[in-house]
């Protein structure tokens, strides 16, 4: 019989104490491997090769699921990683990234793209920190190549630039021993060893090789450009005498008679000597509009922001994002009904100029398409404008009939047909422009 335990009190066999003791070592090792998981500072995912190095160690091969901890660097060599924060969001490299796991993690090269969940995320960069509460940035250290060893250059320093992008949100960039510098998407600050303080926010600087760019702006380019084309095309239509009128622009979007201070404005921003010289009548509509939609402000501030921001180069689209507009298609087709209420005299401008539209339904793909799509005007205004008729002399050598009179030409509204669409609708606008031309030299 097996030997017993403490007389008196029920026997424990030997045999079932040391598989106890075993259980026991087992569980023991299972929670500090918990623990040593619950310690970690992140989990790494890729798709691609990724290396880990520990702190002072060697660089090897990642595994999909690893914990990162303090010290540990990741270097991205080809395809991209991700970085899930405890709790407070993701950083996504790219190839040529390579980022040092901290409290607040060190960009050491290429770029992160920064996506905060309930947490602010610092990333830091040489001397600067990027600070992200909210919605997404990307952060990037440009290194310019390195000059030929033959070069007097080539022991001289290369300082790197520092690119600070906000795609959405406010983010700060910290720089030490100076204020921070608050940076509002769609914007952008580059830091270098010719940058002067304060830094100052500039539009965002696109690029279609970029990814992260065109996954949050693609679709503001895309629209951009529908609308500086038909800003392009209204500009070149209307009078030097129309488009200097608050009330004109109430013509066009009605709702502007509903805005208390959009005269005064108007006027304020018309007598500015600046203004007078850069602000056109496609650069209003557009403004007036994004305005109406916007909510950042009042309307007056809505306003004369969307104007300074296009002035200082930011596409439409951003001007838009800026204003706290998302719908940018509504931004797109307002444009266009205003332009089809505009009451022009016939323009003698080129054909590549000339607009078509807004049709009785507009047609514009979902945001984010390559292109609008064009439905073709099925009915054309009615309303006469201010064109004076035109009369034809009569025939020599007959007897008097009574002169013809040429109904009020009809303005057709922008965008312009440009592109790929302008070689398809360009040839067959030409012969109807050229007919109108004829009516009104008395040709026809």
């Amino acid at each position: 019989m097996a030997p017993s335990s403490v007389v008196g009190r029920r026997a424990v066999p030997v045999r079932r104490r040391t598989s106890i003791a075993v259980l026991g070592v087992i569980v023991a090792v299972g929670l500090a491997g918990c623990a040593h998981t619950t310690n970690g500072l992140a989990r790494l995912s890729f798709a691609g090769q990724v290396f880990v190095a520990k702190a002072g160690g060697i660089a090897h091969r990642a595994h999909n699921d690893q914990v990162l901890e303090a010290g540990d660097q990741v270097r991205v060599a080809t395809g991209q990683a991700d970085i899930r924060l405890a709790g407070s969001g993701v950083l996504q490299l790219r190839a040529g990234s390579k980022l040092t796991m901290a409290a607040t993690p060190s960009l050491n090269a290429g770029d992160v793209l920064i996506q905060p969940s309930d947490q602010t995320i610092r990333v830091s960069a040489q001397q600067a920190t990027l600070v992200v509460a909210s919605g997404a940035a990307q952060f990037a250290v440009d290194t310019p190549t390195t000059p030929a060893a033959s070069t007097p250059a080539a022991s001289t320093p290369v300082a790197s630039t520092l690119v600070a992008k906000v795609y959405q949100g406010t983010s700060k960039l910290d720089v030490a021993g100076h204020v921070p510098a608050t940076i509002a998407a769609p914007r952008e600050i580059d830091l270098s060893p010719d940058s002067h303080f304060p830094l100052a926010a500039v539009p965002l600087h696109y690029s279609a090789k970029d990814a992260w760019d065109v996954l949050y702006l693609g679709a503001a380019v895309s629209i951009s450009s529908d609308l500086a084309a038909a800003a392009a095309g209204f500009n070149a239509q209307v009078p030097a005498t129309m488009g200097d009128t608050a009330s004109f622009y109430q013509q066009l979007v009605p709702t502007l008679g509903g805005q208390s201070d959009f005269v005064a404005t108007f006027d304020a921003i018309e007598q500015s000597e600046p203004a007078a010289n850069v602000v056109k009548p496609g650069d209003y509509l557009i403004a007036s509009v994004i305005a109406l939609r916007g909510n950042q402000g009042s309307f007056a501030r809505r306003l004369i922001g969307a104007l300074t921001f296009s002035a200082q180069g930011a596409p439409w689209g951003f001007v838009a994002y800026d204003q706290g507009v998302t719908d940018l298609d509504g931004v797109f087709n307002d444009v266009l009904a205003g332009i089809g209420r505009a009451s022009l005299p016939f323009s003698t401008t080129s054909p590549n100029q000339i607009a078509i539209g807004p049709p009785s339904t507009v047609a514009k793909p979902a945001t984010g398409s390559s292109s609008p799509a064009v439905t073709t005007p099925t009915t054309l205004p009615t309303t006469p404008t201010t064109n004076p008729t035109v009369t034809t002399t009569p025939n020599q050598g007959h007897s008097p009939t009574t002169p013809t009179t040429v109904p009020p030409l009809i303005q057709l509204p922008v965008p312009l047909v440009t592109g790929p669409l302008g070689s398809i609708l360009n040839p067959l606008l030409d012969p109807l422009i050229q007919a109108l031309n004829n009516i009104l030299a008395g040709k026809g």
